[in-house]
């Protein structure tokens, strides 16, 4: 296939993401008992929009299996049944397997063809509910088939054609449709491919639809029947009618051609304003005598010639009993297509394997507001750099006085572009955490338990990097969340609590940075079980005084877990330190709350932005260093009488009665040999905290000045540095470490086996 092909093929693949979205959303919106018709009709366009793609390209498997969820949609859709938490439970697992096959066709893992027929038996159960609630009424029309009537055998299975949700106003008379003034003419025909992949012409009809109720109004048809053979004669993956809608005047053609989008090839249509009826359609009628219901008469069909209408008074009965059936989408009745049609199936379906195997192209779509934006700022920038290569020419003072204040105003310009291609860069957290829906609902299926996962703050908005880079930790924290944390369903009706867990991933802007939270209404940490855990592993010693806090950060340690046994979803202690080395990677910082019989909250803490950080000009025996403002608490100049010394040389200061370890930069970086200096009076300190919330004291010589600092890796150009986690490049084109504060505030801690409290005690004594 043509890179241009395989381009397409790549952006129906970013469509299928989109619309795997909206459907997550929508069957989120039902689970949470909201069935309003939008909502609906968006579960079903979701997944009317993938089978449309996936025919185009010939993707069999993902259409047979889209083709039966959307049966099972429009029984919904029409109101044959409720959206009921079964109901809604067995599209959720549908729409799993519905994503795993877009996966598959993508490239990926193959989808086992047990779980597909298990979720397909499961969704033909849904609809043949409704089905034979229709059959049992058509049933009582007996005057329709003689009694002696034989009917020929054929390897399907009929599917009723119900069209009483639609206000459908069929005209089977003589009589021609009289169209309103300026009324839209739709005139189509199906092609046999139309039902040999699946599709029918009902939902053209129920788009068009969907058309007139958005515009208030309700369409008129006119089915021409003239092709129909007799009932013997008749084939089920055959074409053999054609319609004429006429659409309310306020419709467009753009809309009404939208409709056609997914069945242009397979389907022959032309749309006229009326007094424009002799247009000509998209693809010439054949030679034909005069057109009866009509406007615009489609082909015969192969090997049956049109019978008079008047021969046919069997079939003027409801078109639920002769309307053109789609095959079934099982592998063994599903018709096969025509060796034309093989050939490009085949052809297409190896063209996406070949396409997938590719590196898949990034892109991310952007407001277009946001690009004009941007596109005024350069216009600015262009402007601003006119001025002042204009004022460098001139010498007098009034003229470098103006250039000051034009190269002032380029440094506010650029950080105003700098906000602008962030804000184009941005990315709402929904795509990952929707993801997480699913992740709960199979490790609650492993589990046994009912879990319902609540979003909160899908729409907040951070770096695409960072975005991609959230998957695997907030994977690992919700299974944790719900092996671990929610109980099970007797543990939790015995503890006087509801037998579904409740867990919540919400995420918000808050002082520059995202904080992501995970709440469960779980058991909470046992922290006497945590803490003896930790003593047979050898992670802390038998006599150890721990905070609660501190107990709780023993979770992330390497290979620490508590789990009795090992399960497909933890115990094998690989989790929890994947997680901390993940968060602190991305610049943030992870806390942890727990109440005994309440839950647990975990709370990570991130950078808006991995390639810009807001960061403080330090200086330490000399060199210019960068500490980033979030980790910063405050800065104060003490006295050489609020340092105190330990037995073991090291030294903490005391800040309004609490005390911490006092850090000097310039020794810890090895840039000078003295443990601390000789007086404090002319040092300034610097309270910074770890992602844990641990504290401690920095000495450097000055503070010089507060800005924006592009983040350059060391590790990737040099080598990995104590107490270093990246560099940049200063103004004056020297280059600058950034200080890895988690590292500095570990190792002094580290240091110190006096706990704050003993220390205060000391210190009164």
């Amino acid at each position: 296939m043509s890179s241009d092909m395989d381009d397409i093929l790549q952006i129906f693949f970013q469509e299928c993401d989109e619309q795997l979205q909206e459907l997550e959303r929508g069957l989120s919106a039902l689970s949470d008992g909201e069935s309003e018709h939008e909502t609906v009709n968006a579960v079903f366009r979701a997944v009317h929009s993938i089978k449309g793609g996936a025919a185009s390209f010939g993707l069999d498997n993902l259409v047979r299996f889209a083709h039966v969820f959307e049966n099972s949609l429009d029984g919904l859709r029409s109101g044959r049944f409720a959206p009921t938490h079964d109901v809604v439970k067995v599209f959720l697992k549908a729409m799993d397997v519905l994503s795993d096959l877009v996966n598959e066709a993508r490239g990926g893992a193959t989808v086992d063809s047990a779980r597909v027929a298990e979720s397909h038996a499961e969704l033909a159960d849904i609809s043949g509910t409704g089905g034979n609630q229709n059959a049992s009424q058509a049933a009582t029309t007996e005057d329709v088939i003689p009694a002696d009537f034989s009917p020929v055998p054929m390897d399907f299975e009929p599917v009723p054609t119900d069209f009483e949700p639609v206000p459908f106003d069929f005209d089977f008379g003589e009589e021609e449709a009289t169209p309103a003034a300026a009324s839209l003419l739709v005139t189509f025909r199906p092609h046999d491919a139309l039902y040999e992949r699946g599709d029918d012409a009902r939902n053209i009809l129920i788009g068009l639809t969907d058309l007139a109720r958005e515009c208030d109004g309700e369409i008129q048809t006119t089915c021409d029947r003239s092709a129909l053979p007799p009932l013997t004669d008749l084939l089920p993956d055959k074409s053999y009618l054609s319609w004429q809608v006429v659409l309310p005047p306020a419709v467009s053609e753009d809309s009404a051609n939208a409709v056609f989008d997914w069945v242009s090839e397979d389907c022959d249509f032309s749309i006229v304003r009326e007094g424009a009826e002799a247009a000509a359609p998209q693809e010439p009628p054949a030679e034909q005598p005069e057109p009866a219901e009509v406007v615009a008469v489609m082909p015969p069909v192969e090997d049956h010639e049109a019978p008079p209408p008047a021969p046919a008074p069997s079939v003027a009965h409801p078109i639920q009993i002769l309307s053109p059936l789609p095959a079934p989408a099982t592998p063994d009745a599903h018709p096969g297509p025509s060796p034309a049609g093989s050939a490009a199936s085949s052809t297409a379906n190896g063209a996406a394997q070949t396409a997938a195997r590719k590196p898949e192209q990034a892109s991310i779509r952007v407001d277009l507001h946001r690009i004009d934006d941007l596109m005024d700022l350069v216009g600015e920038l262009v402007i601003a750099q006119a001025a002042i290569e204009s004022l460098s020419r001139r010498t007098d003072a009034a003229g470098q006085h103006e250039l000051v204040q034009s190269i002032s105003s380029m440094q506010s310009l650029t950080r105003d572009i700098q906000d602008a291609v962030m804000a184009v860069r941005a990315q709402p957290v929904r795509a990952v955490f929707q993801r997480m829906q699913r992740v709960v609902r199979e490790a609650s299926s492993m589990t046994h338990k009912d879990i319902v996962l609540t979003l909160e703050g899908e729409d907040t908005e951070v770096d695409r990097t960072l975005v991609e880079k959230l998957t695997d930790p907030l994977t690992h924290m919700l299974r944790n969340a719900v092996d671990h944390g929610i109980e099970s369903p007797e543990a939790r009706i015995a503890a006087g609590k509801p037998a579904e867990g409740h867990i919540v991933l919400s995420a918000e802007h808050r002082s520059g940075r995202i904080l992501i939270t995970i709440k469960d209404d779980g058991a909470g940490i046992n922290r006497q079980r945590v803490f003896e855990t930790a003593v047979k592993r050898g992670v802390i010693p038998a006599d150890a005084v721990l905070s609660d806090e501190e107990i709780n950060n023993l979770i992330f340690m390497p290979g620490f877990s508590t789990a009795a046994q090992v399960s497909n979803l933890s115990g094998r202690g690989v989790g929890m330190d994947v997680v901390k080395q993940a968060i602190q990677s991305l610049g943030g910082r992870i806390s942890i709350s727990s109440v005994p019989g309440k839950g647990t909250t975990f709370g990570f803490s991130l950078p808006l932005t991995l390639a810009i950080l807001d960061g403080m000009l330090i200086s330490a025996s000399g060199s210019t260093m960068v500490i980033p403002i979030s980790s910063v608490i405050e800065t104060m100049i003490v006295n050489q009488s609020d340092v105190y010394a330990l037995p073991d040389g090291s030294n903490v200061i005391s800040i309004r009665g609490d005390c911490m370890p006092l850090i000097p930069l310039a020794t810890v970086l090895k840039l000078s040999n003295s443990s601390t200096p000789d007086s404090l009076d002319a040092s300034v300190i610097l309270v910074v905290e770890n992602e844990s919330g641990a504290r401690a004291a920095l000495i450097v010589d000055e503070i010089r000045d507060q800005t924006q600092v592009v983040i350059k890796s060391i590790e990737s150009n040099y080598r990995q540095i104590f107490g270093v986690s990246a560099a940049t490049i200063l103004g004056d084109g020297s280059v600058s470490l950034i200080l890895d504060v988690s590292a500095l505030v570990a190792s002094a801690i580290g240091h110190i086996d006096i706990k704050p409290s003993n220390i205060r005690a000391e210190l009164a004594a």
